[in-house]
């Protein structure tokens, strides 16, 4: 509807505000599960952010919810200051950063961030995956910003996530 401009911004925010409420409402029934995964499998440590100064934080936090029901430890920023996910990723340890992106505007902090993550985490073998409305309309632009995948949803992003820290291993044993 926003895209459409059948909505003003003040009822976009006024309906984003209740979507959050009621995910956060919701969160204790959707995680009911998440205790007996988790103690199922190895640690697996993720971070999910938005770039700095953006300030879409819907998908980011439905995305922490279902990485956080599937075991996953999770750190969340949603609305990163400059430099706040190089010094968490520099301050511990994590096999995959997530990042999301909505517009064209994006790209060039994406790809800056992305680059410097890579340097600056503690995890040489880094997983990096992208997500966001950017990506679904222009998927090309995993590689041009030096992402190692990216997902169309929740449940794609946990398979894609998977397969980026089996694959880590694989490379530490060989």
């Amino acid at each position: 509807l926003w895209e459409a401009d059948t909505c003003n911004f003040s009822e976009v925010t006024l309906c984003l505000w209740r979507i959050q409420t009621m995910l956060y409402d919701l969160s204790p029934a959707f995680q009911s599960d998440a205790s007996a995964r988790a103690s199922a499998q190895t640690e697996r440590r993720i971070l999910i952010a938005n770039l700095p100064g953006y300030q879409h934080t819907l998908g980011v936090s439905v995305l922490s919810e279902f990485f956080r029901r599937d075991g996953w430890v999770t750190l969340t920023i949603p609305s990163p200051q400059p430099r706040e996910i190089h010094y968490s990723l520099s301050m511990d340890w994590f096999d995959v950063l997530a990042l999301s992106a909505s517009t064209d505007r994006e790209i060039e902090d994406l790809a800056k961030i992305i680059k410097a993550a890579r340097k600056t985490s503690r995890n040489p073998r880094l997983a990096i995956m992208v997500g966001g409305a950017l990506f679904l309309r222009h998927p090309e632009l995993v590689r041009v910003v030096g992402a190692d995948g990216s997902a169309e949803d929740a449940t794609s992003a946990l398979a894609l996530a998977a397969n980026l820290v089996q694959h880590q291993k694989e490379v530490r044993l060989n």
